[in-house]
Parts: structure tokens; sequence; C-alpha cells
């Protein structure tokens, strides 16, 4: 076939080629429309919420980010409008913004930004707050997620002042040298690591959710054999009322508001402390193999044979105990 004849075929079967590229556009148009509604109908008020933000933000972008400076010029023709741009002319220059890509939950919106030159981390960090304004966001974050990529987290909704609620799962958590406290002020989960760490405080003012985190964290590691705890609460007398009353089975120990009995209970504890590191060292070796398996244990978790010890002393116990006793040094 001559190039003639391909041309010819072309011109006469191109109305044909066009209506089905049309149909098969219109297909997949169609296709995304309805797994967007579907979740759209089946999702909670907040996610609702955030679907038809990220919808704005991308219906709006090119606009938004040209008038926030964030767009380049490109005067550099590409081969197309250099073939197709008379011999006496000029192409004209390109203004590209950079490409998003949004997924939205239930406090906000995330946004993947692929930068450009001139466009990139500083560029966004200056226009966030222009952004946020735009968007109708509580807060928003610019982050470099990878080499020519950021990713913006608007919240809409503050995720800080959201009633939560947690349900254990009653399964033995695959680390327990990793606490998982919630979400940060982005919504962001946030995991603090326990390993090589002497001690944790949890500190805050009455009412704001310490005793809650705390209780989180006994229910979350309460199925693994390998944790224990010992609870200090000087604000009730017994284990039977306050606010460790429903896990007392779970806790090997427990003083109310005799500081006496509490200060037995610590020196238990550090015998327990001395003793259970004699039974896993030895005397020019460290974390001998024959117990643990693997050298450097202490690093890599806790295991069954030698379970550590969580003691557990809120601040309005400590008050309490300060209450009841009174130096007489100043």
């Amino acid at each position: 076939m001559t190039v003639l004849e391909v041309g010819e075929a072309i011109s006469q079967n191109g109305p044909k080629v066009a209506i089905m590229v049309g149909a098969v556009a219109a297909v997949l148009l169609l296709a995304m429309a309805s797994v967007w509604l579907v979740r759209y109908v089946r999702g909670s008020r907040e996610l609702r919420a955030s679907m038809r933000q990220a919808f704005w933000i991308n219906a709006r972008w090119r606009r938004l980010a040209s008038m926030a400076g964030l767009s380049v010029t490109d005067r550099t023709p590409t081969l197309m409008a250099s073939l197709s741009t008379e011999k006496d002319r000029t192409p004209k220059p390109r203004v590209l913004t950079p490409k998003i890509r949004t997924t939205p939950d239930e406090f906000g919106v995330n946004v993947t930004v692929k930068t450009l030159p001139k466009v990139g981390l500083e560029e966004f960090q200056k226009a966030s707050a222009h952004l946020a304004n735009a968007w109708g966001c509580e807060r928003l974050s610019v982050r470099q997620k990878s080499p020519g990529t950021l990713t913006l987290r608007a919240v809409r909704r503050d995720p800080l002042i959201a009633h939560t609620f947690h349900a254990p799962s009653g399964e033995i958590p695959a680390e327990l040298s990793v606490w998982d406290i919630g979400l940060d002020e982005y919504a962001e989960p946030v995991r603090v690591p326990l390993a090589n760490v002497p001690g944790v405080a949890v500190a805050g003012l009455p009412g704001y959710g310490n005793t809650s985190l705390i209780n989180r964290m006994i229910c979350d590691l309460a199925p693994s054999d390998a944790v224990q705890f010992a609870v200090v609460d000087g604000k009730v007398s017994g284990p039977h009322e306050g606010d460790y009353a429903d896990m007392q089975d779970r806790l090997f120990a427990f003083v109310g508001d005799d500081l006496e009995a509490a200060n037995e209970l610590f020196k238990r504890l550090v015998t327990l402390r001395r003793d259970r590191s004699d039974a896993v060292c030895q005397p020019g070796r460290v974390a001998g193999p024959e117990l643990r398996g693997r050298r450097g244990h202490v690093r890599t978790g806790q295991g069954g044979l030698h379970p550590s010890a969580h003691p557990v002393r809120g601040t309005g116990a400590c008050r309490a105990y300060r209450d009841r006793y009174r130096s007489p040094h100043p």
C-alpha cells in the first residue's frame, strides 16, 4: 500500500475512527464518574465533604496556581509547535502548571504535586497560606515526598478537637516497642518508639485525655505476656475504683493512695529489673544467644521469656502523694 492509498484510507475512515475514540473516552469517563459517585454515596459525612473539597481543588487549580505564582513560562517551542507554526512567526510560549493528584479522607485532602523548574518546595511553602485560604483549610503543610514530588496536607477539620473512638483488636501487636498514640495536627498517625527508652512522661491538664491515652496503651499491649503492668494511682484506695478498675485483672501490681506501699512497689520494680538483667546477661556477655536466640534483643523487641514491666503513674497520683506528704525541709 502506497502513501497515497494510506492517506485516502485515513480520510475515508477518519470520521468513524473519531467516533470510536470519542465513544471509548466517554465510556471511561462514565466509569470513573460512577466509581466516584458510589464512593461519595457510601462515604461518611466528613468524607463526602472532603471529596467535594478535592473536586474543587482540581477544578480551580490552574487558575489558582497562576494567581499564586506557582506556574512557569516555557519559551522553548515543542517539536509539534515548531512544525505547525509558519516560518515568519514565533511559536507562542507555554504556561506550565504543576500536575496534582488529590486523595480525600475524613479530615481533609492529600495533594501530590509534581514540581517544575523554579516551582518547588520553597515556592509552595511561601504560598501555603494563600492555598489554605483558597481551599478552606484549617492548616496546610508542605513537605518533600521524593525528588520531584511534594505532598500537601490540606486539613479541613481539626483532628485534635475531633472525638476519637478506639476499639482494641485483642491480638498481640506486631511491634511491642512502638506506641501508637493517635493522630497529630495534620491527621497523620503518630508512633512513639519505645526501644532503648527508660521512660515516658504523659502530662496535661485534667480532662485532656492523659488517662485515656494510657488506657489505650494498656489495652493494645495487654494480649502479650511479654508486657506486664504495675499501676500507682494516688487518687483512689484500691484497684476496684478509679480509672483502671476495668483492667485490674490484667495488672500484676496496683497501689492506691498509700505512700509507703507505693515506695515498696517501686523497690520491688527495681529488684525485678535487676533480676531480669541478671537472667538475660551473664558476666562478660551481652544477651546470650542461648537465652534469646539472637543478639541485641533490647533493640529488636521483648519476648515472653523475660517480660518487661511497665509502671504507670499519672500526674494526679503525684499530686495526691504530694498533698499527703509534706517535707519539713524547704
